[in-house]
């Protein structure tokens, strides 16, 4: 599939949305929405903002990226190639933005992000990039490949005495060289592990034990992944906690079905963590949900109705005090296909049903 392609078939559900909800146009504001609309390009110069220095305009009938003109020349250039999209750019000292709008639309025009005088629609646009195309799923399947090599070659060289902070950026200057943004890290050494659920990276240093997860972004898609890392014998209680939070993440997978309800996952999850033990531990985190250009669209709860779409990205990751488990997929007709996966670390086979996973164990230095 061509860019233009891809492009093509999603100018066509967001023409379809504007049918459906009597819009005349839409603005997109925000970064993961440019990303997504354009084939994967980037209207981003601050990554900590999801507003982009770019939007895109779209009416029943032509596309235009709205600019001032510090960034027009390289958005024609760099970020949107062989799509006709029409520029129109204004002073950077003037904020035209609404006012180029309305010259260009007479009608109600929906925006992802409130705005005065505008329909915000951001809940609806957002369903409009569940189901991933066939570029998307191919540059995901890029994105895990790296990831997952370039976090792994890492940890095979941690060490004790390391800090937190030191692994996350060694594994930032490997993401780096692939203009892959590291968005989000949480690395535990020893006792943060079991302490915290979301523990971002500290001057702590390294004894027995770290857990990293990583969150990762290419071409504005996104997706996260956990490894462990153990110096000297594994005590006997995590060896067998891990490899109880790995088969609860792969009933959760195996669970994840074109036309189910999403929280049909997470139900059995909380069936599972009762069955081996580990009764209130699913109340401590959220379980995971679906993600694409967000690291998750949607936190599932227990009593989310959302149906899960074909071709539709997905990370569950239970956590037991201790221990995460965590990688991304796809689900497909024919089954899930893995985003991340282990190709360094040792591998753990486990068998859910018809579907046989590999998933990573514990790599013990």
């Amino acid at each position: 599939m061509t860019r233009i392609e891809e492009v093509r078939i999603k100018l066509s559900r967001v023409r379809n949305f504007l049918d459906k909800h009597g819009l005349s146009a839409v603005l997109l504001k925000k970064q993961p929405n440019f990303s997504w609309i354009t084939g994967g390009g980037l209207n981003m110069v601050g990554i900590a903002t999801e507003i982009g220095v770019a939007s895109v305009l779209i009416t029943r009938e032509s596309c235009y990226i709205l600019a001032n003109k510090i960034e027009s020349e390289r958005m024609k250039d760099e970020e949107l190639g062989e799509l006709n999209f029409e520029i129109i750019d204004y002073d950077w000292f003037e904020n035209k933005e609404l006012e180029i709008v309305k010259k260009i639309v007479d009608g109600k025009v929906g925006c992802d992000v409130p705005v005065s005088d505008l329909n915000y629609v951001e809940n609806e646009i957002n369903k409009l990039r569940y189901e991933l195309t066939e570029s998307e799923i191919e540059r995901y399947m890029y994105l895990g490949e790296i990831l997952s090599r370039s976090l792994e070659s890492v940890l095979l060289f941690v060490k004790p005495g390391d800090s937190e902070a030191s692994v996350a950026g060694k594994i930032s200057e490997q993401l780096w060289q692939y203009r892959i943004d590291p968005t989000g890290f949480m690395v535990a050494a020893d006792e943060r592990a079991r302490l915290y659920r979301h523990p971002i990276p500290t001057l702590k240093k390294i004894e027995r034990s770290v857990m990293v997860s990583v969150n990762a972004r290419y071409k504005g898609l996104i997706t996260t992944v956990t490894r462990m890392v153990y110096f000297g014998k594994v005590p006997a209680d995590v060896v067998t906690q891990y490899r109880n939070n790995v088969e609860i993440e792969c009933i959760m997978i195996d669970k994840t079905r074109a036309g189910e309800k999403m929280n049909v996952p997470v139900l059995a999850a909380i069936e599972e963590y009762k069955r081996r033990g580990y009764h209130e531990e699913w109340k401590f985190h959220h379980q995971g949900g679906p993600m694409g250009y967000y690291a998750r669209d949607i936190r599932v709860t227990p009593a989310c109705d959302e149906i899960i779409r074909r071709n539709q990205a997905f990370c569950w990751n239970p956590t037991i005090s201790g221990t995460k488990s965590e990688d991304g997929f796809i689900v497909t007709e024919s089954g899930p296909i893995m985003i991340t996966k282990p190709f360094i670390f040792p591998k753990l086979e486990i068998g859910i049903g018809n579907v046989r996973f590999v998933r990573p164990d514990i790599f013990v230095m």
